[in-house]
């Protein structure tokens, strides 16, 4: 019961386009590049989607290699997308997409193991991943508002 949640974490504006995001005992800085006039002092939200979704891509497919005894020596995960309309986002126009319209995932590995089995560990990886499914699958996100002050 404690791994399925609730996860938690709390974002807190700092100065510009910044943030700040609790986790735990973790903080995670936040920023956007600097040619949208801000201070690129960290990696963008969007940017941290894509490492989320490559780490617990990594992750499982340790966990399946794992299982299955096979020795992992090198894994790397590379992750890139693009926006479909980044417009809405930024005010400019009112219909559209403006997230992610297509990851891309590879997965570059060197281990103890035949190409059959470690394709096999990498489907497993995707397809348990609870990041990436969240982020593939439809997840209806709830909002609210509350003024403070």
């Amino acid at each position: 019961k404690a791994v399925t949640g609730p996860w938690k974490s709390r974002i807190v504006w700092q100065d510009g386009v910044r943030v700040k995001a609790y986790m735990r005992n973790h903080v995670v800085e936040m920023d956007e590049p600097g040619d949208l006039t801000a201070t690129d002092m960290a990696a963008s939200a969007h940017e941290q989607l894509l490492s989320a979704v490559g780490s617990c891509m990594t992750v499982g497919f340790i966990v399946n290699a794992t299982k299955r005894g096979v020795k992992i020596h090198n894994l790397e995960i590379a992750i890139d997308g693009y926006f479909d309309n980044i417009r809405k986002w930024a005010g400019v126009e009112d219909a559209g997409n403006p997230g992610y319209g297509n990851l891309t995932a590879k997965v570059f590995v060197r281990a103890d193991a035949d190409e059959e089995t470690l394709k096999d560990i990498w489907k497993l990886a995707v397809e348990g991943s609870p990041v990436t499914q969240s982020v593939m699958r439809e997840t209806q996100v709830t909002t609210e508002f509350e003024m403070v002050g």
